[in-house]
């Protein structure tokens, strides 16, 4: 492949992982405005034909739900593109059976995407389709990185060994607090435990009937829906697993900090990973702060998406450029 159609390539990867993380914020606004059956119906838009819908009509909840399905298309057709073109390229094998399986992913999202208005925003489903987009905004990263200059460039340092099963630790945990976060969001369970630091009046939760009726009482007073104790252990062990993740990080961060000086362009990755913790972990609390005020709580959804984007850009650049063919 020359090198006009390596670096169209390259663009349209960037972009793709550009439009993902903006597809992202978009659903999460949906979900924040509790929006998403303001199109009761899937494929077409009010029994119209989705591009045909005049944006006229595009109001309220309609606006968010419809404007989230467009951008979904458009997202589905640059990851066509970019397989089509990966298809018929030199690149490895790899690359290009990661670009397959980011096309299928992508289809297998949008089909999910419709089941959950179809079916009413059933949970289990709704879970499931925030978590396989967090999945197909990594696939599209790793294309992007594996077509990069910075890829075929780099040369791979003995010192970074130390850090190659921190990163992959780091990534796991964050995939799993996504996970968390989107059974909290999707159970209502966000307002479940509506004061911070303490919980239902509490600094250590014991799930008693003393701290649910706190919570509810509480709730009560803020005009939200009342809870039950299930909702409440979502929320805390999300609570949890972000108090465990920034402790785990802070300590490798302690230990491997050498290790991670001595290569600037790791460095810098880590060090806007924390700014990026930082901002998520503060947008955590004032979604509950605010009692999720829409964007604040989508803000939240997007900023995890973005940590857990760079946590598996830092996996990729502390390990091997040279990966077997598949």
């Amino acid at each position: 492949m020359n090198f006009s159609s390596t670096t169209l390539l390259q663009r349209l990867s960037k972009t793709t992982v550009f439009f993902t993380l903006l597809l992202i914020f978009i659903g999460a606004l949906v979900k924040s405005h509790e929006v998403g059956l303001s199109v009761p119906d899937w494929p077409t838009t009010y029994g119209k034909q989705m591009f045909a819908f005049p944006l006229s009509e595009m109001v309220g909840g309609i606006f968010y739900e419809h404007g989230h399905r467009m951008m979904a298309t458009f997202v589905g057709f640059i990851t066509l593109i970019q397989a089509i073109l990966l298809g018929i390229s030199n690149k490895p094998k790899w690359i290009i059976n990661i670009g397959y399986g980011s096309l299928l992913l992508v289809i297998i999202q949008g089909i999910f995407g419709g089941i959950t208005v179809l079916y009413f925003l059933p949970a289990p489903i709704s879970i499931i389709h925030g978590i396989l987009a967090q999945t197909f905004f990594l696939f599209t990263i790793l294309i992007a990185y594996g077509l990069s200059n910075e890829r075929s460039n780099r040369k791979d340092s003995g010192h970074l060994i130390h850090l190659r099963k921190v990163s992959v630790a780091i990534l796991i945990m964050i995939y799993i607090q996504l996970i968390l976060g989107a059974i909290t969001r999707h159970t209502a369970s966000g307002m479940a435990i509506p004061d911070f630091p303490t919980m239902g009046g509490q600094w250590i939760p014991t799930f008693s009937e003393i701290m649910i009726n706190n919570i509810n009482v509480i709730l009560f007073d803020l005009d939200i829906d009342m809870v039950e104790r299930y909702q409440v252990i979502i929320h805390f062990l999300h609570r949890l697993g972000a108090l465990i993740i920034s402790f785990t990080i802070g300590y490798f961060l302690i230990r491997y900090k050498n290790s991670i000086k001595k290569n600037q362009l790791i460095y810098k990755t880590f060090m806007v990973f924390l700014v990026i913790l930082f901002i998520q972990l503060t947008l955590g609390i004032f979604t509950v702060l605010s009692e999720r005020l829409p964007y604040i709580a989508s803000f939240h959804v997007v900023t995890g998406a973005l940590l857990l984007g760079f946590s598996f850009l830092f996996m990729l650049r502390t390990h091997p450029t040279k990966l077997r063919d598949w």
